[in-house]
């Protein structure tokens, strides 16, 4: 079944689309008004249709559970509204796809509160404004039982948070 999605990225964003598919972990510094977060909720989409795995999990998570709903929660409803048998749980910002698949939108506010899940794909925004532990207590171990993915997406915020560090480890990634 062909599934069509009311989205055409930019040329810059087709590049990283294509890009993302040969990486498990990535960093992407873009500017303001890019469309990081269409981008991002777009590719959580197409790989929640496409992967293989039983019940595949996907998240994107946000700094704050106001900024999930706001930024990425109508991204969500939008670009998935033309596919099949999709649920949407308002309460839990949650889209729960006909093969099993769920994306969920998450906050780093308390990240306690999502240990123990599984993913094969997490997107983190804003990385600048989350703290380390959500990556190293939570999200690692979240993406190790399947190999998932992790890529991590902002705009600079200075050089003194996570985002910095994360994007001049990548720098030096010879990859």
């Amino acid at each position: 079944m062909k599934i069509t999605i009311p989205y055409k990225p930019r040329p810059q964003q087709a590049l990283v689309h294509k890009e993302l598919d040969n990486y498990r972990y990535a960093v992407l510094c873009c500017h303001r008004r890019f469309g990081k977060t269409v981008m991002m909720i777009n590719h959580l989409v197409k790989s929640a249709l496409t992967n293989r795995n039983h019940n595949p999990r996907l998240a994107y998570i946000a700094p704050t559970y106001s900024q999930a709903k706001k930024i990425a929660w109508d991204y969500l409803k939008y670009f998935t509204q033309k596919i099949p048998g999709t649920k949407w749980n308002e309460s839990e910002l949650r889209a729960d796809f006909i093969n099993g698949a769920r994306i969920s939108l998450l906050s780093s506010e308390n990240f306690d509160s999502i240990r123990g899940i599984y993913l094969d794909l997490c997107v983190i925004d804003e990385l600048a404004q989350v703290s380390q532990g959500l990556i190293d207590e939570v999200i690692t171990p979240a993406l190790s039982d399947r190999r998932g993915k992790l890529f991590l997406i902002g705009t600079p915020k200075g050089m003194n948070n996570i985002f910095y560090d994360y994007y001049q480890k990548a720098q030096a990634d010879n990859k």
